[in-house]
């Protein structure tokens, strides 16, 4: 069998990424069905992304959305060893599904508050599928002064010390609660929601999780006997 006849039954794996462009794009999930000659429950499959297509099976979305995908998105990162200011620069891809800071509360003597400082900030990119990459960034400070850089771009500011691929939905929810456990003591009202807010972005993107309760929508409900 030529190569070419087997990439058209090579499952792909960007499959509930492209049926999320169709959705989106306003197609409902029979249209889907229809369009790749298969059953709304296996789009629905689809895009829950507990199977995958074949790139025969999805040929009509490709040829309409297949652009889409080769625009990956990326984001520049930096680490600057403030010892010997070598600096080292990162480029990531996949789309960012949580970006959040970790904020120091400066007080006064009377205990109003005057500022927050950003010292922490957790990054998790969403590479399709199962793959993730976690990035650790703590705030840059001159070492004479410890006072925090500041610059008028957001991501000159941060030093991504830590960046680790992750495989699994699993572990990366693993990793998140550990590091809210472990990482933000000073921070209990951070450390208590931090868990809530990754699963509500795998959520919000689409990405299932163990563990869920769900409440589905009910389609075609009839009103009572008598009303």
């Amino acid at each position: 069998m030529s190569d070419s006849k087997n990439s058209k039954k090579r499952v792909f794996k960007w499959t509930r990424e492209l049926v999320r462009f169709a959705i989106n794009d306003g197609k409902t999930q029979q249209e889907i069905a229809k369009l790749c000659r298969t059953q709304q429950s296996i789009v629905s499959a689809w895009y829950t992304g507990s199977k995958q297509g074949t790139e025969q099976q999805l040929k009509p979305l490709l040829d309409e959305y297949g652009h889409r995908l080769r625009r990956n998105t990326f984001k520049v990162y930096w680490f600057l060893d403030t010892e010997t200011m070598q600096r080292t620069i990162y480029r990531v891809e996949g789309k960012v599904i949580l970006s959040q800071a970790f904020y120091d509360l400066r007080r006064d003597y009377r205990g109003k508050l005057i500022k927050k400082i950003p010292e922490f900030k957790l990054v998790i990119h969403h590479q399709g599928g199962q793959n993730f990459v976690i990035i650790h960034q703590c705030r840059l400070k001159f070492k004479a002064t410890n006072e925090e850089l500041e610059h008028s771009v957001e991501d000159a500011i941060w030093s991504s010390y830590h960046i680790l691929n992750c495989m699994d939905v699993n572990t990366l929810l693993k990793h998140v609660d550990d590091y809210a456990n472990q990482q933000l003591a000073k921070y209990p009202s951070d450390a208590n929601t931090l868990p809530f807010l990754i699963r509500r972005a795998l959520l919000n993107h689409g990405i299932p999780i163990d563990d869920i309760k769900e409440y589905p929508l009910v389609d075609n409900l009839k009103p009572p006997i008598g009303t």
